[in-house]
């Protein structure tokens, strides 16, 4: 993530986002929301597990800008937390869980990228060692429990669970019909019920003491959108809630939520929970997923971001698509903190890549941030050090204006993005002699802290922008 001015205190005046985690497919119909939590896994950092993203040359960790316009101010921090850069006239890496590092691929990371997640303190401080501006978020579940076996980082240092004091207060749980917890289908964790004021200030209280205690900038809030509910428990076997089956989370009330759906209880807490968090100078960013659901009405602006996995799926339908950018767009708009993520089936899929960033252009705000990777964290594609400069069209929420030839344009003071999330190629005429951005190479970060990968130019009147990929035209 990252962001110039510090979105912490008065950004809860602005409102932001939900989420949910795995490596969704993002296909119409049921459900592109229903994956499960992607997790935190015990190691540390520099020095523990998983691999990602950078920016383009020059300082990732400060951003740029070029004072454009602002739906939303989004205040100063006051707490000493660090300032998330200012994304306007760069592209900025905020990375998933970063692996054990080398001297130089910790120099490499935090150069190139932003900021991470999942770390405990030691390493962050060697991490910020070499980077003072450098951003590490907490992981925490959202309205669930860990599973018992599931550990997250408690107090800054430990890998461990706090079950044994959530599980001596059974009020906090949800229950079915037959008074039994409901668990996650995909990994067991526990669906608490967010409506009961003592799960509100414990949850409160222990994540505010979880990000002092690691030194964090935020909270990647996981596994957060209603939207899951029908598909992680809402089945008919032991320990699931065929009640909040299908759309139920949108229509059915609930004695239990004292007469509320599941959205509209959601809400409520998530907008207490943001406000009492950002008080404290903690943003709360909440894994929405893709924004692929039709029937999820669930406000997602209630937060001061988002962390939106799965974004730009190359198997969504031209309508999931739309509606998913709308949503990116008016989280741009609102200047939200927006991180987005999604997987690689291969180092080599150079369309994905450019398709990926091509939409991570298309709607990138001052406070948006892009990971994309296969095996891990820890890797780079020289696509990510394109210099466009900022963005010269005009800002948007629906992306129906940025319709253009047959793909979807956005123009920037060095160059243009192309695109065409259809599944037929569509030429489109450059009006003169410009140059297309051709990658190749990029992946891993070797323990020598090499930048892999690289960019050539090719000179170009028109391009053909292929099924569910993007091109880069710099001038």
């Amino acid at each position: 993530m990252g962001r110039g001015t510090s979105l912490c205190v008065a950004l809860f005046s602005l409102a932001a986002c939900g989420a949910s985690s795995a490596h969704p497919g993002g296909s119409p119909g049921l459900d592109a929301t229903t994956g499960a939590g992607h997790g935190a896994e015990p190691g540390d950092g520099a020095t523990g597990p998983e691999p990602d993203t950078e920016p383009p040359p020059g300082d990732a960790a400060t951003g740029g800008g070029d004072g454009a316009p602002r739906t939303a101010d989004a205040g100063v921090a006051t707490t000493g937390r660090r300032p998330f850069p200012d994304t306007y006239a760069s592209i900025a890496l905020l990375v998933d869980q970063l692996p054990s590092m080398s001297t130089a691929q910790i120099k490499f990371a935090t150069s190139h990228y932003v900021g991470t997640e999942k770390q405990v303190l030691a390493v962050t401080q060697a991490l910020r060692a070499v980077n003072p501006a450098f951003l590490v978020l907490h992981y925490h579940l959202a309205m669930w429990q860990a599973a018992p076996a599931t550990q997250f980082i408690v107090d800054g240092m430990t890998w461990g669970n706090d079950y044994p004091t959530v599980t001596l207060n059974e009020a906090w749980f949800w229950h079915n019909a037959q008074s039994q917890r409901v668990t996650s289908s995909a990994d067991q964790k526990l669906l608490m019920n967010v409506s009961v004021q003592g799960f509100q200030q414990y949850w409160a209280q222990s994540i505010a003491q979880q990000v002092d205690d690691g030194q964090y900038d935020g909270v990647m809030f996981d596994s957060a959108s209603p939207a899951l509910l029908q598909g992680e428990c809402g089945g008919s076997g032991a320990g699931q809630d065929p009640r909040i089956a299908g759309t139920a989370a949108r229509y059915t009330t609930f004695a239990d939520l004292g007469g509320a759906t599941w959205v509209d209880a959601w809400q409520t807490w998530i907008a207490a929970l943001s406000a009492t968090l950002s008080a404290q100078g903690i943003p709360l960013i909440p894994n929405t997923s893709a924004f692929t659901t039709g029937w999820d009405n669930t406000d997602y602006t209630l937060s001061p971001g988002a962390f939106v996995e799965g974004f730009a799926g190359t198997g969504f339908a031209a309508s999931d698509w739309q509606a998913s950018t709308n949503e990116l767009l008016k989280l741009a708009s609102l200047d939200r903190i927006t991180i987005l993520q999604n997987y690689l089936s291969s180092t080599t899929d150079v369309a994905t890549r450019m398709y990926y960033l091509g939409n991570y252009l298309l709607v990138k705000g001052h406070h948006t941030y892009l990971d994309y990777f296969a095996s891990g964290p820890l890797e780079w594609y020289p696509e990510w050090a394109i210099d466009l400069g900022a963005p010269t069209t005009a800002a948007t929420t629906d992306v129906a204006d940025l319709s253009s030839g047959g793909v979807y344009r956005r123009d920037f003071q060095k160059g243009s993005v192309l695109v065409n999330p259809t599944s037929s190629p569509v030429t489109v005429d450059l009006g003169g002699t410009r140059r297309q951005v051709v990658p190749s190479g990029g992946g891993a970060v070797d323990a020598s802290g090499s930048t892999p990968g690289s960019v050539t130019m090719q000179a170009a009147t028109s391009v053909v922008v292929g099924a569910t990929t993007a091109v880069v035209v710099l001038d």
